[in-house]
């Protein structure tokens, strides 16, 4: 019996040598410990999400008034409507934002944006490009 237990003993220690080579080796070689790049929250607004400020400004501490995560054209509400501000928290994903007057302009990704100067804003739509293009 007590020869089965060493011989139990020894195998684990192997077993344990192994895992801890293999291990070390995918650990120098960088693949364990990559982790893929996410945008961060910023001035209030929470990856994934399209914020707006209709009054105020981000720089100055103001929450903004509203958000979308969802990749369709929506119109926008009262909350959002005629912002003068748009951060868009994606990685990946272009906020496509629509004005009164039939202009649009593309928020790329992780881009805070002034939007006053290009018009009224009523309608926005999260699409998957950066570049806004279908």
């Amino acid at each position: 019996m007590r020869a089965g237990i060493s011989r139990l003993a020894k195998r684990a220690s192997r077993l344990v040598s192994v895992g801890l080579f293999a291990g070390a080796l995918t650990a120098a070689s960088g693949v364990a410990a990559a982790t893929p790049a996410q945008a961060s929250s910023a001035f209030g607004c929470t990856y994934p999400r399209v914020c707006f400020w209709v009054t105020g400004s981000p720089y100055s501490g103001n929450p903004p008034t509203a958000s979308f995560q969802d990749t369709y054209y929506q119109t926008l509400g009262s909350r959002s409507r005629g912002a003068e501000w748009v951060l868009n928290t994606r990685n990946d994903d272009g906020a496509k934002i629509f004005y009164s007057n039939g202009d649009w302009v593309c928020i790329q990704p992780d881009e805070l944006a002034y939007l006053e100067p290009y018009g009224y804003a009523v309608a926005i739509d999260i699409m998957d490009s950066p570049y806004c293009s279908y």
